[in-house]
């Protein structure tokens, strides 16, 4: 008989290289976000009107890459930006809203100490729990931070609870952000 170790209950995310985009001096009109909604310190396009129009063309190629069922289609909500000054964070959250099934992150600036983005692990809290009394597990991180540069696009169920640790940069972190709604055509 042989036995191994296998893990159970995978996610999966997406990384896709876009390049850099011109947002114009977007990032200089963010304010901070003061809607009571999230508990972080950050800088957002929420509530500002701009043209997305533009940089959702580049996520168009995207969705031929990420594998849905025939007939499915993308909606793609609108995206915004996030700008971490020095000592800004964005708390651990997931987009689960009842419409939206992916998220993204787009990776505009990226500087040296400027935070990560991190996805938590769900089942990290029952491994830690038994880990204490087995020899397997301790590998098991309660975080993980895909490598990204800027220019990167992260695509995620939205059910990932996620987060970007703190800017100790004095430069900004700037990412754009946004959800997607899968549908089934009219027909199918």
């Amino acid at each position: 008989m042989t036995y191994g170790i296998n893990y159970a209950f995978p996610s999966v995310f997406w990384k896709f290289k876009i390049g850099k985009f011109d947002f114009g001096g977007l990032e200089d009109r963010c304010t901070v976000y003061d809607e009571g909604k999230w508990t972080c310190i950050v800088k957002t396009s929420r509530g500002i009107q701009y043209d997305w129009t533009e940089f959702l063309k580049l996520l168009k190629p995207i969705t031929k890459e990420i594998p849905v069922k025939v007939g499915c289609k993308f909606g793609v909500e609108e995206p915004w930006m996030n700008v971490y000054e020095k000592g800004h964070y964005q708390e651990p959250h997931h987009h689960v809203n009842g419409e939206t099934n992916l998220s993204w992150c787009y990776f505009h600036k990226l500087p040296l100490n400027g935070g990560k983005f991190g996805f938590w692990n769900e089942m990290y809290r029952s491994y830690a729990s038994t880990t204490p009394m087995l020899t397997i597990g301790s590998e098991i991180a309660e975080w993980g931070y895909p490598d990204v540069e800027e220019g990167d696009l992260l695509v995620f169920p939205s059910f990932l609870t996620h987060q970007a640790t703190y800017n100790n940069s004095d430069e900004r972190r700037v990412t754009v952000s946004g959800n997607i709604r899968l549908f089934l055509n009219q027909g199918h």
